[in-house]
């Protein structure tokens, strides 16, 4: 009874929130798509000339400075700036949704009434945050594949495949940090901003504040600098990197499941 009462909460997250996965994965795909296939409009050379004309502590910030190689194009833009935000956007949005949200609704005391105990009940929800997580990923990673020979990416296809994995631990660690603030607010207006100023503070610690002379060490604090998405297109698998988007994840699914077990529903 316990085993099937556990199954039917994932499940049904991820059931009611059909359509918006739906949409957030016909978007990314879309998104996708675009940023790849101009590569192959563009002649490698012409992005030389634009990327000159830009300052070189901008282009290292972004990581621009090998814009026109393949790796360095996908780097810089499917897997260096719009694919990354906008899929740690849905992380927030959804990780916050399936606690504080649901809460504030007041849905999830009916939810909390399954045969489970409310630590098994966090675990689940963040479960199904782990699935669309990786759901989204795999899209990405399934429109680059598709357009890289078509494109002439040249990318190894084993790269292309660590790239989208580091993406879906970055949307991970930022779902499992809005579950586990929403396990102790019960507030969705209060949960997507928090957990959105650690994601912009996150994102500029490790692109614009390394710039700064002095500053450089910031970005050992940013989960953006451990996703390494363009470093791992060039380079491969990092594990190390991986191994710590991994451990953040499970220390945001504790404090959740901590803060969660000790409040009242319903009356944060």
């Amino acid at each position: 009874m316990r085993k099937t009462a556990v199954l039917e909460i994932t499940r049904k997250a991820l059931w009611d929130q059909r359509k918006n996965l739906l949409g957030w994965a016909i978007g990314l795909a879309g998104a996708t798509f675009i940023y790849t296939g101009v590569y192959g409009i563009f002649d490698p050379t012409e992005f030389d000339s634009i990327v000159e004309s830009l300052p070189e502590e901008f282009l290292e910030a972004f990581g621009w400075d090998n814009f026109a190689s393949p790796s360095g194009y996908l780097g810089s833009t499917v897997y260096g700036l719009v694919i990354p935000i906008l899929t740690v956007v849905f992380a927030i949005a959804f990780g916050t949704r399936l606690l504080a949200a649901d809460e504030e609704a007041g849905t999830l005391e009916l939810t909390a009434t399954c045969p489970v105990s409310r630590i098994s009940l966090v675990l689940q929800r963040v479960m199904a945050v782990a699935v669309a997580c990786f759901g989204m990923a795999t899209v990405v990673f399934a429109v680059v594949a598709l357009l890289s020979g078509p494109v002439s990416l040249n990318v190894p296809l084993e790269n292309i495949l660590a790239a989208s994995f580091q993406l879906a631990m970055l949307a991970l660690v930022f779902g499992s940090l809005a579950v586990a603030i929403g396990g102790f607010i019960g507030r969705r207006g209060l949960v997507i901003g928090a957990a959105a100023a650690v994601a912009v503070v996150s994102y500029f610690g490790s692109t614009i504040v390394p710039q700064i002379s002095g500053l450089a060490w910031f970005q050992n604090f940013s989960v953006f600098y451990y996703y390494g998405g363009a470093t791992v297109l060039e380079e491969g698998f990092a594990a190390g990197n991986a191994l710590i988007l991994i451990g953040l994840s499970v220390v945001f699914v504790a404090v959740a499941a901590f803060g969660f077990n000790r409040r009242d529903i319903g009356t944060a």
